[in-house]
């Protein structure tokens, strides 16, 4: 769970006044807010003056004795930032930094295969940190990489919830064979309207 003061500005729409690679200044009810954002943020505004609304985090700095607002075009970039800075020793800033240096499915396929050279080439990580984020990362990264296209072989008439799921166990490593009764025992347990969060989870503990 986030510290109260991270989650207490969800969200800021107003007239986008200036953007750069890493900040965007919003114009909102005449107070201007200055948030840091990724590099997939900053490829997603549009020209100044357009109207645009951005998730947060507010973050104190204890260094600086600052709060930090922080701005996401997408839940997707958000909720990678939460997981990335619950890691001890990856704060807001290099959590951000992490987040504009990746593009998420892969990253997250690359946690999943354990696949330390793609990890360790990404812009602020080195093996040290690549080695610690495949340990606390595999959980939490699986629904992120279970976002990508489904393969043929995983059966596009299941729902796109199941579907993901199997893909996601698949990416860990497990065959289709394998995935698929892993998941439809977990369908079993929870039920199809189970989320595929909920579904490779326990899918996991069936394989």
């Amino acid at each position: 769970m986030l510290p109260h003061h991270q989650r207490m500005i969800d969200s800021l729409s107003g007239t986008l006044l200036d953007h750069d690679d890493d900040f965007a200044v919003l114009d909102v009810n005449g107070i201007r807010f200055r948030l840091e954002i990724p590099a997939s943020t900053a490829r997603a505004l549009g020209e100044s003056g357009q109207p645009v609304e951005l998730r947060t985090r507010l973050s104190f700095n204890t260094n600086d004795g600052l709060f930090l607002l922080f701005g996401f075009a997408t839940e997707e970039e958000r909720d990678c930032f939460d997981i990335f800075t619950r890691i001890s020793g990856i704060g807001p800033r290099k959590g951000l930094m992490i987040l504009s240096a990746i593009e998420i499915v892969p990253f997250a396929q690359a946690i999943l295969r354990g696949d330390l050279a793609y990890l360790s080439g990404i812009k602020g990580i080195g093996k040290k940190t690549a080695e610690r984020l495949i340990l606390e990362l595999r959980e939490n990264m699986a629904p992120f990489a279970a976002s990508a296209p489904p393969s043929p072989a995983a059966a596009p008439s299941r729902k796109p919830s199941i579907a993901d799921a199997v893909q996601a166990l698949v990416v860990l490593g497990c065959k289709l064979p394998v995935a698929e009764r892993a998941i439809d025992r977990a369908i079993e347990l929870l039920g199809e309207n189970a989320s595929t969060e909920d579904l490779i989870r326990e899918g996991l503990k069936q394989r």
